[in-house]
């Protein structure tokens, strides 16, 4: 049960220890701060400067950049079917 416990104690550590991110900034698509909201907490990260936050606020923010990039790469290959289908009726 103790091994358990510390287990537990050193997943929660890992997930709360401060880790430093720095989100791009280009003045175009990526001016803006992001706002994660996480268990009822907000956390407004500024774009082109390093902070510091949670383990878990980077793994979510990994986590959207993945998904992110799923979708413009579904868009993109939707975009190029539609295309192609649109070439092959002589449109």
């Amino acid at each position: 049960m103790a091994s358990t416990k510390k287990k537990l104690t050193a997943g929660r550590n890992y997930y709360k220890q401060l880790v430093e991110v720095t989100l791009v900034k280009d003045n175009n698509n990526y001016k803006d701060d992001v706002t994660i909201t996480y268990n009822g907490t907000n956390y407004q990260i500024q774009r082109g400067v390093p902070v510091q936050v949670p383990m878990y606020i980077k793994l979510i923010l990994e986590d959207g950049y993945r998904q992110q990039m799923a979708a413009d790469a579904y868009s993109e290959k939707l975009a190029n079917d539609f295309l192609e289908k649109t070439n092959k009726i002589g449109g």
